[in-house]
């Protein structure tokens, strides 16, 4: 099974219809004191809330009952779906005192701890995205810029992302040819896991595709 079955199974969930999930985390971080956290990412936070941004999204956790929210048209709204909450939990909750990148990058299915490391097996993310680019390069591009993709020199196209300040991943894509269908490759750090739980990863990736396939309607 793919490390990102989950996240895939997640598209489109409301966070808050998951009532087990969700009382459980916005327990977790009921009162939190957000002085560590903030310490360690350069977050800001005041008496009500800490501050945090998500794929160039500004979001909030409200400090006395563990919600959280994110900006919309200068608006907050508490209307969050399950893979972004879930990424955002996790890096307040997973973050180590010290955590320190390697600049190695890995796909997902590498990392330690990961249970499945078949990165033979069909993906439901990778697969369906690196279909409907096939053949639209430019198109893929334009919107890797529009996102803040910093543009990379492998494949025939790739951009790095960052989804938190410390968090980045890298997007390669290749067009099919006579030989091989369309393919796309997500990595991130060898040790993304100072910072977050390694099936966090699905997340992000789930959330950048959605993002991207949005802006492409």
């Amino acid at each position: 099974m793919s490390v990102n079955y989950h996240a895939f199974q997640s598209r489109g969930v409301v966070f808050a219809e998951q009532e087990a999930v969700s009382w459980q985390w916005r327990e977790k971080f009921t009162g939190y004191d957000p002085s560590r956290i903030a310490k360690i990412l350069g977050l800001a936070f005041d008496e009500r809330y800490l501050y945090l941004t998500y794929f160039q999204t500004p979001y909030r956790l409200t400090l006395a009952t563990g919600c959280l929210e994110k900006q919309e048209d200068e608006k907050w709204t508490d209307h969050l779906f399950f893979n972004e909450t879930m990424a955002i939990y996790h890096i307040l909750w997973y973050t180590k005192d010290h955590p320190l990148l390697s600049n190695v990058w890995v796909p997902g299915h590498a990392l330690d701890g990961v249970v499945s490391r078949n990165g033979n097996l069909p993906d439901p993310l990778l697969a369906p995205f690196a279909k409907k680019f096939d053949g639209k390069g430019k198109e893929l591009q334009d919107i890797c810029e529009k996102l803040g993709g910093m543009k990379l020199d492998k494949g025939d196209l790739s951009y790095e992302f960052e989804a938190f300040h410390p968090v980045r991943m890298r997007m390669i894509f290749w067009d099919s040819d006579e030989d091989f269908p369309a393919q796309v490759q997500v990595l991130v750090d060898q040790r993304v896991t100072d910072y977050i739980h390694f099936e966090t990863v699905g997340c992000l990736i789930s959330d950048l595709f959605e993002k991207i396939e949005k802006m492409s309607e």
